[in-house]
């Protein structure tokens, strides 16, 4: 006889439903886990290079900064006073002086001492002033381009060629020429045309024929030329006269 304990637990193994294990993915390779990391580069200023010491001066700078160290520095007149200022708008000054150490390339802050009749420069002009310059923006001497108030140098434009000047003048000539037959007119033309004109050509004078004229003088005979008519310039014969036609008679 089975026991009612017995019959429940085959009864609930009847019920329960059968579960299949799901199958797992398996992976020939290594996998190796690497932690992600993300690289900031720091860009270092002049003023946090500097080890600063206070100095002062007697006048203030002049207006001699490279526009690429210019920042928010302007020159302008404040109060009497002329030279590099930054406009802070948040401070009761608003215009604040700052001068500009080239050897060291950073804006410095400046006070004037009444007392001592001089201009102190306190520190390193700070974030507030947006003077810092960036070790990566230095350049060399001759490489800082412009400086402030220097103007930038006017590109030159190329003058006219003549040559084509010449080309096209002696291009119209020739049209010219086809058009009209005639060669254009020149000043080494005119001046041919006018040399020309001012020449006269005299017709050739007649020429005068000498005959030999025998003459016996005391038993001696001698030959004389006379003048016995003159010559045709253009047929070479003798012309005739009323004493030769006389003579025929």
């Amino acid at each position: 006889m089975t026991k009612p304990e017995s019959v429940s637990l085959i009864a609930k193994s009847c019920c329960v439903p059968h579960i299949e294990p799901k199958s797992r993915l398996t992976f020939g390779g290594n996998v190796t886990l690497r932690p992600s990391y993300s690289y900031v580069v720091a860009r270092i200023t002049t003023r946090e290079r500097w080890v600063f010491a206070p100095y002062s001066l007697q006048e203030r700078g002049e207006r001699d900064v490279p526009l690429i160290y210019l920042k928010a520095a302007r020159w302008r007149t404040v109060r009497g006073n002329t030279g590099y200022f930054v406009n802070i708008p948040t401070r009761p000054a608003q215009y604040y002086p700052v001068e500009f150490n080239h050897d060291f390339v950073c804006w410095t802050e400046v006070t004037w001492n009444a007392p001592q009749n001089r201009w102190e420069i306190d520190r390193p002009t700070g974030p507030d002033y947006r003077c810092d310059i960036f070790e990566d923006e230095v350049r060399t001497a001759g490489q800082v381009g412009l400086i402030d108030r220097q103007q930038a140098p006017t590109p030159r434009t190329p003058a006219p060629s003549t040559e084509d000047e010449e080309e096209g003048e002696g291009s119209e000539n020739s049209e010219n020429t086809g058009e009209t037959g005639i060669p254009g007119n020149t000043t080494e033309e005119d001046g041919l045309a006018e040399l020309a004109e001012s020449i006269h050509i005299n017709p050739p004078e007649m020429t005068t024929m000498m005959e030999p004229v025998e003459i016996t003088t005391e038993g001696v005979t001698y030959l004389r030329r006379e003048m016995v008519g003159e010559i045709h310039p253009q047929t070479g014969h003798r012309i005739r006269t009323t004493d030769d036609e006389a003579a025929l008679r």
